[in-house]
């Protein structure tokens, strides 16, 4: 038998786990389903939404007629196979496919029940704080957010930096760095894995930037019209500055040197906080030209820094190149509430 494992992405209960045996998982926001998804209001999900089959040893989801349709990986299904890593969204509620793991006996699983158990137990101890979600949720979300700033004059393009969706609207967050270099050409915004272009029409840029400084270095740039985008969450007030050196931290950008300007796909870093100093935080992180304005995640996964910098020397072709000493540089989200609309 396999287990369906379904992790809480976004809302209250973001980070947990829920774990169903099958064979059939029935999702909605009517008390008679397995999955009992959020009211509100103005729900966008049905009351019997869709359902989760498991057959001849794999996991389905199959949509029931739902109003609003389901979603794999932010691409709309009405009969899709799982695999672990999946981003599942119905209605409000969005979930990580956690896991379909294979349970070959009643005695392996009296031990998934107890380590459950367990599980809980350590949840209870440590009261309301959230559980840190694993480096696959975390890219999963980030790919369905984060866009490649790249030049659109010229054969061929050029990644300048990387940018993340901060609200439905068309806005991204980035460096001001960046949002410099957008103003002095054409350039575009490319969601990487899916490659939707989007225009860049406008940049605000922190006021007290100045050039060739990571001081204040944010900026918000505009897209033109299309389809909604998806936000990702900035970390709440003060969470920046309880920050301490080694805590885990994971940041999804676009190197220019190892990404293709008109297919870009993101890459993870994982690292810790090697350093704190006022509104800095240092990493290794992998950051190199094209990384800067990439959204940088706390053990929440909230955007708590944005990259900002690092430590570059040029090559033997001229081109920038990290040194090797890993001093690189993000700075405080806290900076780029400043200049967000209210």
């Amino acid at each position: 038998m396999r287990l369906l494992r379904l992790r809480f992405a976004n809302g209250a209960r973001r980070g947990e786990e829920l774990i169903f045996t099958g064979p059939r998982v029935r999702i909605g926001r009517s008390r008679g389903n397995t999955l009992v998804l959020t009211e509100s209001d103005a729900p966008l999900s049905s009351g019997y939404h869709a359902e989760a089959i498991l057959e001849r040893g794999a996991w389905w989801i199959v949509d029931t007629h739902s109003t609003n349709g389901t979603f794999v990986n932010r691409a709309p299904v009405t009969r899709h196979r799982l695999a672990k890593g999946d981003l599942l969204a119905f209605g409000d509620d969005e979930f990580i496919v956690a896991g379909v793991q294979r349970v070959v006996s009643r005695t392996a699983m009296l031990a998934v029940a107890v380590a459950v158990a367990g599980a809980v137990t350590v949840v209870a101890l440590v009261g309301n704080r959230k559980p840190a979600p694993r480096y696959a949720a975390i890219a999963a979300r980030a790919a369905a957010s984060v866009f490649a700033v790249v030049s659109d004059e010229g054969t061929p393009r050029r990644v300048i930096g990387t940018a993340f969706a901060i609200d439905a609207d068309g806005r991204l967050a980035t460096n001001a760095h960046v949002a410099e270099a957008v103003r002095r050409r054409r350039a575009l915004a490319i969601r990487g894995d899916t490659y939707e272009s989007r225009r860049i029409t406008a940049v605000v840029v922190h006021p007290e930037y100045k050039a060739g400084s990571i001081r204040n270095d944010v900026a918000v740039l505009r897209l033109d019209g299309g389809e909604p985008l998806v936000p990702l969450p900035l970390a709440a007030e003060g969470v920046f500055a309880a920050l301490r050196r080694g805590t885990a931290l994971t940041s999804f950008g676009f190197p220019a040197a190892s990404t293709d300007a008109e297919r870009p796909r993101g890459r993870l870093s994982v690292d810790v906080v090697g350093d704190l100093r006022g509104d800095y935080l240092e990493a290794g992180l992998s950051i190199a030209p094209g990384t800067s304005g990439s959204p940088v995640f706390d053990e929440a996964g909230d955007v708590v820094a944005i990259v900002a910098g690092g430590d570059f020397v040029k090559g033997q072709n001229g081109a920038l190149v990290p040194s090797g000493s890993r001093v690189n540089w993000a700075i405080s989200a806290e900076r780029l509430r400043e200049i967000l609309p209210r």
